[in-house]
């Protein structure tokens, strides 16, 4: 077996591998797409999420979106190749960032769970002013405009850690302790 050792992958090597796993959900969400569209073939009528209210209608777009894509992040990075198909694809691998190891399941799941938290937030704002506009208002609180900046710029820190951080740590990885890191033969 030869000998591997660990650099710091090229901010544009990250950018690529989530672009590919963006297109990985971009296939799941014509899924959703597709789904959605034999339901009004059959009904002849879209269903209204907001009649579940805006909590509701928040828990179905993430049991439906947000969950499958982190089980799809999860398991693969837990897997033995510790890469999602982008970073596989980048020969990126997520690590231990203490040991270079093999990240544990929880270091995993605290990674998977802050990475989407962006999402989660944005989606909150936007069931928030979809019910509020659902009431003929063109009037939304300021508290709502600010969830929604934030979570805009949000990606924008993620993008900013990975570039300028010392070992290009995102904030899901700063909060699980890990690193990712491109694997090259040893000279």
């Amino acid at each position: 077996m030869t000998k591997q050792r660990a650099t710091r992958p090229s901010f544009v090597s990250r950018v690529l591998a989530s672009l590919v796993d963006y297109l990985v959900i971009l296939g799941w969400m014509l899924v959703l797409a597709v789904i959605t569209t034999l339901l009004w073939l059959v009904t002849g009528e879209f269903y209204n999420w907001l009649q579940l209210g805006v909590a509701g209608a928040q828990l179905l777009g993430f049991l439906v979106l947000v969950l499958p894509v982190g089980i799809y992040l999860f398991l693969s990075e837990a897997s033995p190749a510790a890469a999602t198909l982008g970073k596989r694809r980048m020969r990126l691998h997520v690590v231990n960032r203490r040991t270079g190891g093999r990240a544990s399941t929880a270091q995993i799941l605290l990674r998977t769970v802050t990475k989407l938290l962006p999402w989660e937030i944005a989606h909150f704002s936007v069931w928030n002013f979809v019910a509020i506009a659902s009431t003929g208002s063109t009037e939304f609180p300021s508290w709502l405009y600010a969830v929604a900046i934030f979570a805009d710029l949000l990606p924008v820190l993620y993008l900013l850690l990975v570039a300028f951080e010392a070992e290009g740590r995102a904030p899901h990885d700063l909060i699980a302790g890990t690193r990712v890191v491109k694997l090259q033969p040893a000279p």
